[in-house]
């Protein structure tokens, strides 16, 4: 066996393992069920700006449900959001988005971004008061006073409390979309000097999981203009800790965790003696690894009668790109919209984004869209894949020479190399001119990939008959008959669960295929036979818009390759 053959071999195969393993490593299972919450303060005071809590510290607070998932609460109620804030510590860990549904469009259970504490997956924040050693002014469990039964954006709600010789009150108000301001006012009554720190902390007990390298989900922040910092478990320390803090560089900077939909983060409106940190713990299972990130202020001393504020803003939604760019605007923060990972290639993703949705708009339909988006890409490659196809076809009709060639010299394979290279100078054909409009198609397929991946419009955006979800894999299955045999195929690898797409999909890649001129090795001939198959069980797992791109791209190219062989063929005939 030759090197190409073997390098080329080696390649599928390799291929096929990482197919494999992902989808038994990398494709979540069900979470374990555990009741467990995570609480925790800030630790001690170091070089005048609190240290963040330590892994024993936070592990010390996983207890049983907290006083806050009990006690009374205010109601939330806009236009974007409902939900409640609790009457202990003032915690916003309710809060659901109403304009999208947990499984489907109209699904009425909405999706719960912020969630109880004492579930074993809360996901909370807050906003409380430090002395100057950082430790809480506050009892956890005190119950606050409320000024009032709800929250609307026309009626702001007021907690009061007062305890260690201060007046503390949290005022909240919310506006029309996804965003809630806190304003944090002690009063010192103590009759004598005090030291307080602000603090902002969101804590989530589960674990935020990244979809293998397509997109990243977990503490993120913008501190430094245009700089994004993120924090993974990829480094985490050996006592299964780790911590990065960060300060603002004159800009108005925020923190927060993000899934592959939705952010949550907080954004302090004074930011001159702020300190943000990431905080992740690697717990005792996959299922409990509390994540927590804080905003905490330097002391400042108030004196007897006098008072401190400080306003934290926290945005609980979608990471939609118009809404967080309008709060970039509006509320003059530092690229709230960095929350969206627009991948390798975002010179292709971010216009290809805004190309799908504007066609959206014109058709009506996403996969509309995506079809009228792949007739674009086509005529934008169209002199080059003529130039290609036209290649090709020349190289189809010089087959039978080729082989000849082969044939004559095969004990001279340097020799058979010096024919073949002068057949195609004589005949004016480039070999690897077919390989350039592949290799240009590789960053366009993965940038189409990452939009329909990363865009939450196209979440449970619907195609027609059953795909229900562009964003999803084709729900059908080969292995149940599409659906005529009455049981389930999820026991099976989801790679083995093959739909109507994507073996639509394969069908064409075989017929574009089989009309390029057949490699003059068999062994490469057989490789390339198994190519189609190969691929049909490799887009099994892609979102179903993508295969429908990808079904749409190779009949395209089996009109224009068509036409280009039947010119060429009677340019040929005409010399003849």
């Amino acid at each position: 066996m030759n090197g190409d053959n073997r390098n080329l071999i080696m390649a599928i195969a390799l291929s096929m393992l990482i197919l494999i393993v992902y989808q038994i490593y990398f494709i979540p299972d069900e979470p374990i069920q555990q009741n467990q919450s995570q609480e925790g303060y800030a630790g001690q005071t170091v070089e005048g700006l609190p240290a963040t809590p330590s892994a024993a510290a936070l592990e010390a607070q996983i207890a049983a449900a907290p006083l806050a998932a009990t006690a009374d609460r205010i109601m939330i109620k806009a236009d974007k959001i409902e939900g409640s804030i609790s009457l202990a510590s003032g915690r916003i860990d309710d809060v659901k988005l109403l304009d999208y549904g947990e499984e489907t469009l109209d699904d009425e259970n909405r999706v719960a971004l912020l969630r109880k504490s004492g579930d074993e997956d809360s996901y909370f924040t807050e906003v409380g008061f430090l002395d100057g050693n950082s430790q809480p002014l506050v009892d956890k469990n005190s119950i606050w006073q409320a000024s009032g039964n709800t929250l609307t954006p026309e009626s702001p709600v007021t907690l009061s409390h007062e305890e260690n010789g201060i007046r503390f009150s949290l005022t909240y108000s919310i506006d029309d979309g996804y965003l809630i301001t806190v304003d944090a006012k002690a009063e010192n009554i103590s009759g004598e000097a005090r030291s307080i720190r602000h603090f902002a902390r969101m804590l989530r007990n589960k674990p935020s999981v990244s979809d293998f390298f397509i997109s990243y989900e977990g503490p993120i922040g913008v501190f430094v203009e245009d700089v994004k910092e993120q924090i993974g478990y990829d480094d985490i320390h050996d006592d299964g800790y780790r911590t990065e803090r960060f300060e603002s560089e004159a800009i108005k900077g925020w923190i927060g965790i993000t899934d592959k939909f939705w952010l949550a983060a907080i954004i302090p409106h004074d930011q001159s003696d702020t300190l943000f940190s990431f905080n992740r713990v690697k717990g005792r299972t996959s299922n409990h690894q509390p994540t927590q990130v804080d905003v905490i202020t330097a002391g400042a001393t108030i004196a007897d009668g006098a008072s401190l504020s400080r306003q934290f803003s926290v945005f609980a939604g979608p990471k939609d790109v118009d809404v967080l760019e309008s709060y970039n605007e509006s509320e003059g923060v530092e690229r709230l919209d960095h929350a969206i990972d627009w991948g390798w290639f975002p010179f292709l993703t971010k216009p290809f984004f805004h190309a799908l949705n504007w066609l959206n708009k014109q058709f009506g339909n996403f996969g509309l869209a995506i079809i009228a988006l792949t007739v674009v890409v086509k005529l934008a490659f169209f002199p080059l894949a003529n130039k290609s196809y036209k290649s090709m076809a020349k190289m189809r009709e010089l087959a039978p020479k080729v082989q000849e060639l082969r044939e004559r010299f095969s004990d001279d394979r340097q020799r058979q190399q010096q024919e073949m290279m002068q057949l195609y100078r004589t005949e004016k054909v480039n070999p690897a001119a077919g390989c350039l409009p592949v290799l240009l198609q590789i960053p366009v397929f993965f940038a189409l990939y990452k939009v329909l991946f990363i865009d939450i419009a196209m979440r449970h955006a619907p195609f027609y008959g059953w795909i229900t979800d562009l964003g999803q894999a084709d729900p059908t299955s080969i292995l149940n008959l599409f659906g005529l045999l009455p049981y389930s195929t999820a026991v099976f690898p989801d790679f083995l669960n093959l739909g109507i797409w994507p073996i639509l999909m394969g069908f064409t890649m075989f017929v574009q295929m089989s009309l390029n001129p057949p490699p003059p090795d068999p062994i490469q001939a057989k490789v390339f036979k198994f190519m189609p198959l190969f691929f049909t069980f490799l887009l099994a797992t892609f979102p179903a818009g993508l295969v429908i791109y990808w079904t749409w791209n190779n009949i395209l190219s089996i009109g224009q390759q068509w036409f280009i062989m039947q010119s060429v063929k009677k340019a040929s005939a005409k010399k003849a």
